[in-house]
């Protein structure tokens, strides 16, 4: 249903007059009344009683009048919201993370980016890399900040900041040193799969440690939690565990051996568009960050 004509036909209406219609429209009498035929027959009822001087309403054009205003109210919406897209004024962002950046790096960015974009949407999740990642892949989210590189080299990944891990283990220790018997300590671990897993079981691998005990938990703050109540010793992003350490409830334990380092990247898809919600954060990111690398 062509909007042009419903327009004629609200005017005609409102005015109940082809010519007067035709002025406001700035469209000659013939034109109107072709539209107006063009409509008629499109809809398949009479619209309008037509006499020699007045035009009145069918019942068929009372319904009409109102469904028109409705669709041309919605088409006025949608053009000025398309314009304040184009200008920058409005816009969306998804944002995914892993659960280290997502609970321990992103929250005051997230709130200084809502401070200076009030007007944009910003929808934020939290998940494993994998599925973090094939989001973004599958444009589900525009953009995602991850602990470690991408599983994918579909992904373009700009580094943040360099990620320290650390031995933790709880206050009261007979010594913060462990240099030796790391197989005989209870280790906290991730979950399967998850990225950080199996970072650290490939780093126990390669020195030749295997766990005579070990227990599971689900993401950083219960492992850390875990370690503070006594139950064993892990190896952690530093990021997950400043305050603790600062306030005393975990110490860093000295186990003798180099920890790995991983990177924090942002990443996203080579051929992603981004419009002025994202561009906005990815300044952000630059801003607060000063990315170190990256790879595509």
């Amino acid at each position: 249903m062509n909007p042009i004509h419903l327009r004629t036909f609200v005017a005609v209406a409102e005015l109940r007059h082809f010519a007067r219609a035709a002025n406001a429209c700035n469209l000659s009498q013939p034109a109107v009344s072709h539209q107006i035929a063009q409509l008629e027959a499109e809809v398949g009822a009479r619209l309008l009683n037509r006499a020699p001087r007045r035009v009145s309403l069918t019942v068929a054009g009372e319904v009409m009048l109102e469904e028109a205003r409705r669709v041309l109210a919605a088409v006025d919406r949608a053009r000025e919201r398309m314009h304040e897209v184009a200008s920058g004024a409005v816009g969306r962002i998804r944002l995914g993370a892993t659960a280290t950046p997502g609970l321990y790096l992103l929250p005051a960015v997230l709130t200084e980016y809502r401070a200076a974009n009030p007007t944009f949407d910003l929808q934020f999740q939290i998940a494993s890399l994998d599925e973090i990642a094939d989001r973004v892949i599958r444009n589900e989210l525009d953009m995602a900040v991850i602990a470690g590189r991408p599983p994918t080299s579909e992904l373009r990944a700009k580094t943040l900041i360099r990620d320290e891990l650390v031995a933790i283990g709880a206050p009261g220790r007979p010594s913060q040193r462990i240099r030796r018997a790391l197989a005989d300590q209870c280790w906290i671990l991730r979950e399967e799969k998850s990225a950080p897993r199996r970072e650290l079981d490939a780093w126990l691998h390669r020195h030749r440690i295997t766990p005579a005990r070990s227990m599971v938990f689900d993401g950083p703050d219960a492992v850390k939690r875990a370690v503070m109540a006594g139950l064993g010793i892990s190896i952690v992003s530093k990021l997950t565990v400043e305050d603790e350490l600062a306030s005393g409830r975990l110490i860093q334990v000295d186990i003798g051996l180099t920890l790995p380092q991983r990177d924090v990247c942002l990443i996203d898809h080579p051929q992603k568009h981004h419009g002025a919600a994202c561009s906005a954060m990815l300044r952000l990111f630059s801003a607060r960050f000063e990315y170190s690398a990256s790879t595509s």
